[in-house]
């Protein structure tokens, strides 16, 4: 009887083990209580313009003044002289509780490091919450290249 009982015990163990835990409190609890600490991870991307890929990178993008800042990369990998890299500036024009419940659409800038260059328009259309979808378009000289991905909120230290 003890040998049966560990192996259900075993077995439960197991089972409890590889199912996902609960979280303590939803997103939506997250954006309310912490809305000025949270911040926009977004998902790599990748668009194609003609049958070249494009690659979109972008860090962690947090609040700072009333916007949020972060850094991007672009790789092209049939053209290398297009990569690009710098900073992404987007104008929190709603608060991020809003954006969490209702989605919402952010513009900004995206300023190159490369010299002589001006900055491009990024629009950023949100999904709410409940599917985490981002549509993120930079508008550049030649061309508007749109990048669909997914986004998480993350809660950022006082550090």
């Amino acid at each position: 009887m003890k040998r049966f009982t560990l192996q259900i015990l075993c077995l439960l163990v197991a089972v409890l083990a590889t199912a996902p835990m609960p979280l303590q409190a939803s997103e939506a609890e997250m954006v309310a209580r912490n809305a000025d600490k949270l911040a926009f991870r977004i998902e790599n991307a990748k668009a194609y313009v003609g049958i070249a890929a494009v690659k979109l990178s972008v860090s962690t993008l947090k609040q700072v003044n009333g916007q949020l800042i972060g850094n991007y990369t672009i790789v092209v990998p049939l053209s290398k002289k297009s990569n690009d890299q710098g900073r992404i500036v987007l104008e929190l024009d709603q608060d991020l509780n809003t954006i969490g419940e209702q989605g919402g659409t952010l513009k900004g800038l995206a300023y190159s490091s490369k010299e002589d260059t001006q900055p491009n328009l990024v629009v950023c259309k949100i999904g709410p919450l409940s599917n985490k979808a981002i549509d993120l378009s930079i508008t550049t000289e030649k061309r508007t290249i749109c990048f669909d991905s997914s986004y998480t909120l993350i809660e950022m230290n006082d550090s």
